[in-house]
């Protein structure tokens, strides 16, 4: 039989020999499945039959489905919100508060809508009130938003930034964010923003401009906008 993936055999009972994925493989996959079906919408029978492994391996291997949606979810979200605060702080090393948000915001957008599944899944499983959603936003959406909100505080304070509420500012920047993977009533308008990286990074920038002119006091405006030093 040909098999276009690698066997991989793990202590316990091996993996079927004919044609297993790798375990990275199976949890892409799994991310990609839970992704685009939503978590009630993916089965684990398939999910293996997709992998080459029987479902009981499947379970042996990783537990039962809410394990293997963790793990998938670990093995997506934990590098992408390391990258996205490694990102921010060598920003915030470098200026004021206010030019750090104002640089990151569109260079987060492109990094996460690199991988437009994450958005996707961030979306389809983070919205409802499960034991799943919390996860979410406990490990991984909280976090960073207050990171977030940590430097907004002291833009803030320094007369740069509006003292706009929190929940506001994250309802916009979440908001445009969704449209980005899920456009909704407004697919047709979105659709030649989207079609191409060309077209989705200016759209980005767009956007982010756009949402950051309105988080910033008018004693900001007259800044050049690749200025990294507001004091």
């Amino acid at each position: 039989m040909n098999c276009p993936f690698t066997t991989v055999r793990r202590r316990g009972r091996p993996l079927r020999a004919d044609c297993a994925m790798a375990r990275d493989d199976i949890l892409r996959r799994a991310f990609e499945a839970f992704a685009r079906q939503g978590y009630d919408g993916v089965s684990q029978r398939q999910l293996a039959a997709d992998c080459g492994v029987s479902d009981s391996l499947l379970h042996h291997h990783f537990g039962s489905k809410q394990q293997l949606w963790q793990e998938a979810a670990d093995s997506v979200f934990a590098p992408l919100v390391a990258q996205l605060l490694e990102r921010l702080d060598a920003l915030a090393a470098e200026g004021s508060a206010a030019a750090t948000l104002r640089q990151n915001l569109p260079l987060a957008l492109r990094l996460m809508m690199a991988n437009p599944l994450a958005l996707q899944f961030l979306f389809r499983e983070g919205e409802g009130d499960s034991e799943r959603s919390e996860y979410l936003r406990e490990t991984y959406v909280r976090p960073y938003l207050a990171r977030l909100d940590d430097l907004f505080a002291q833009g803030v304070a320094a007369g740069h930034l509006r003292p706009l509420q929190p929940a506001t500012r994250h309802a916009l920047v979440m908001g445009f964010m969704r449209t980005l993977v899920i456009p909704g009533v407004l697919q047709a308008e979105l659709a030649p923003r989207l079609a191409s990286p060309e077209a989705l990074a200016a759209y980005i920038d767009e956007v982010a401009a756009a949402l950051f002119g309105g988080f910033a006091h008018a004693s900001f405006y007259p800044m050049p906008p690749d200025s990294g030093d507001l004091a």
